[in-house]
C-alpha cells in the first residue's frame, strides 16, 4: 500500500514539474527559435543567430556521416550531392526566415491597429486570436506528418528497415527525413499565418477615410503580402526545380504551360483575394457616402425652394435680410458638398496598386524562369 502512494507521490511531482516547465515556456516564441534559445548566444546579434543555424544542420550532416560511416557507406554519402543543397540551402534558408519571423510577428498586428475599425477590447481579442494560431507547433506538426507520409520515401525506407532491419544509417535517414520535413511544414504554416492574418484585417470593418491617397494606408499590408508571395513562389521554384532534375522539357511551351501553372494561378489569386475583400468594402464605403451626399443635397435644395418662396418681392427690412443669409448658407453648404462628391468619386476604390501588381506578376514568373534556367544550365 505504502509503495503505491510513494508512486502516486512520485507521479504527482513528475507532472507538477512537467506543468511548471511548459508554463515558463515563453508563450509568444517560435518552436525553431524557442531551440536557438537554449544555445549560448545573444539573440540580438545576427552573426550569432546565423551561425548557431548553420552549426545544428553541420551537426545533422556529421551525425549521418557517423551513422553511415558505422555502417560502412562513408563515401556514398559524402558524395550524395542531394543533399547538400537540402541541407544547407533550403533547411538554412527556412531557419533563417524563422528568425526574421520571430522578429517581425510581434510587429504584423499592430502595425495595422489603424486599419480595422475596432476598440480596444475587440483589438486585443483579434490579436490574441492571430497570435494563437501563428506560434502553434501542432499544425507544423500536422504538415510534417503528412509530407513524409504522402510526398517522401520514408514509408518504404521504413519498410526496407522493417524487413531488413534497422540499421544505423537508415535510422538517420528516417530522422533527417522527418527533420527537414518539419521544417518544411513549418515554412508551409508561416505562409498560411501570413495569409489568414492579412485575409482576417481584410475582412474586418474599415476605419479609412476615402481620398485620392487611399492606398498609402495600405502600404503596409502590401508589402507584407509582396513577402509572402515572395516565399511562396521561391518554394514554388524550388520544387519545381528539384522534381524537374532529370527530366527535359520538350519545348518552351511545356515549361510555361504545365501543371505547376495551376500553383502560380492559386498564389495569384491567393494574394489578391483579402485586397479584394478590402476593395469591396471601399466601393461599399465610397456609395454610401455618395448617397448620404445625394440626400443631403435634395433635403438642402428642397430648404432652399422653401426660402426663395418666402422671400419678398421688395429685399428690405430685416426679413428679407435674414432670407438673404438663410439662401447664403444653403448655397456655401451645397458648394461644399459639391467639392466632398468629387473628393469621393476621386477616391481610390482598391487598396493596391500598378506597382504592386507588377512585383506580383513579376514573382509569379519566378518558377517559369527557374525551370528554362535549369534547362539551359543543366541540359539533360
Amino acid at each position: 500500500m505504502s509503495i503505491s502512494v510513494q508512486k502516486l507521490k512520485a507521479y504527482g511531482l513528475q507532472k507538477e514539474s512537467l506543468e511548471d516547465w511548459v508554463s515558463r515556456l515563453p508563450k509568444k516564441i517560435l518552436w525553431t527559435e524557442l531551440l536557438f534559445s537554449y544555445f549560448p548566444i545573444d539573440k540580438k546579434v545576427f552573426g550569432q543567430q546565423m551561425l548557431a543555424r548553420f552549426s545544428l544542420l553541420f551537426s545533422v550532416w556529421l551525425a549521418g556521416l557517423l551513422a553511415y560511416s558505422l555502417d560502412g557507406l562513408m563515401m556514398p554519402y559524402i558524395t550524395n550531392l542531394q543533399i547538400y543543397p537540402i541541407l544547407f540551402g533550403t533547411s538554412f534558408t527556412i531557419l533563417f526566415g524563422s528568425y526574421m519571423m520571430q522578429r517581425e510577428l510581434n510587429r504584423i498586428v499592430p502595425r495595422f491597429r489603424r486599419i480595422p475599425k475596432l476598440d480596444e477590447v475587440q483589438f486585443d481579442r483579434f490579436s490574441e486570436r492571430i497570435e494563437r494560431y501563428s506560434y502553434s507547433f501542432l499544425p507544423c506538426l500536422f504538415l510534417a506528418t503528412g509530407f513524409v507520409v504522402f510526398l517522401s520515401g520514408a514509408p518504404a525506407e521504413f519498410q526496407r528497415g522493417l524487413a531488413e532491419g534497422f540499421s544505423l544509417h537508415v535510422i538517420w535517414d528516417l530522422s533527417y527525413n522527418f527533420f527537414v520535413q518539419l521544417l518544411v511544414g513549418t515554412a508551409v504554416w508561416w505562409l498560411v499565418s501570413i495569409w489568414v492574418t492579412v485575409f482576417l484585417i481584410s475582412r474586418q470593418p474599415l476605419d479609412v477615410r476615402l481620398s485620392a491617397k487611399t492606398v498609402e494606408k495600405f502600404r503596409g499590408l502590401s508589402v507584407l503580402a509582396l513577402w509572402l508571395s515572395f516565399g511562396y513562389f521561391v518554394g514554388l521554384s524550388i520544387g519545381i526545380v528539384t522534381s524537374s532534375a532529370g527530366v527535359p522539357a520538350l519545348s518552351l511551351l511545356e515549361i510555361v504551360v504545365s501543371p505547376y501553372l495551376f500553383f502560380i494561378a492559386i498564389g495569384v489569386i491567393g494574394i489578391l483575394l483579402p485586397f479584394y475583400n478590402i476593395h469591396n468594402a471601399l466601393l461599399r464605403l465610397k456609395k454610401q457616402e455618395l448617397l448620404a451626399i445625394e440626400e443631403e443635397s435634395e433635403q438642402l435644395l428642397q430648404q432652399l425652394d422653401e426660402v426663395l418662396a418666402k422671400q419678398p418681392a421688395r429685399q428690405v427690412g430685416d426679413r428679407a435680410i435674414a432670407i438673404m443669409a438663410q439662401t447664403t448658407a444653403i448655397m456655401a453648404r451645397l458648394f461644399g458638398l459639391r467639392a466632398k462628391e468629387r473628393h469621393v468619386e476621386a477616391a481610390q476604390e482598391w487598396p493596391i496598386d500598378a506597382g504592386f501588381l507588377s512585383k506580383l506578376m513579376g514573382m509569379g514568373l519566378l518558377p517559369v524562369v527557374g525551370r528554362i534556367a535549369q534547362e539551359i544550365l543543366l541540359p539533360v
